[in-house]
């Protein structure tokens, strides 16, 4: 009987969610809204692109960034540490605790039709703060720029 009820109490639940469903206009369920439906409709929502960057550098650091990109040559520590920190900042202002970096390893596939072998990696903005004297290291919110300009950019060994 514990049972049937439960199953029962379930198919209620469910009939409720599928008649709030059928009670709003398609129109209303498929219109943009300010609050998306699912988190899906975020995605690429917010990116720190070139106009983002343009607001938020110098237009020195700004200018050496984008000539580096497009000749191939390194980028100073010091803009690293800039353009690091001004894309901390910017994340944290839209609450961000974590970002992503969505790749094709170089190794097994481009990414194309046929071969798609794509992969997202995930990485926090917290750090421990080694400073620390504790046994226990607290945790610091941080962008350390070796996070973005070095390590393995196309995540080969995952």
């Amino acid at each position: 009987q514990a049972c049937a009820q439960n199953w029962s109490l379930r198919a209620a639940r469910a009939a409720s969610a599928a008649l709030s469903l059928r009670e709003k206009p398609k129109a209303a369920m498929f219109a943009s809204s300010k609050a998306p439906a699912d988190e899906l409709g975020d995605l690429s929502a917010a990116i720190f692109n070139d106009e983002v960057m343009k607001a938020r550098l110098s237009r020195a650091v700004y200018g050496r960034f984008r000539e580096a990109l497009l000749s191939g040559a390194p980028t100073s520590e010091e803009d690293m540490k800039t353009i690091a920190d001004a894309m901390f900042k910017w994340a944290r202002e839209r609450g961000a605790v974590a970002f992503a970096h969505w790749f094709f390893p170089m190794r097994g596939g481009s990414g194309g039709y046929g071969s798609m072998c794509g992969a997202c990696k995930m990485d926090t903005m917290i750090d421990l703060d080694w400073s620390s004297a504790e046994a226990t290291k607290p945790f610091v919110a941080t962008l350390p720029y070796e996070r973005l300009f070095f390590g393995e950019t196309d995540g080969s060994s995952f």
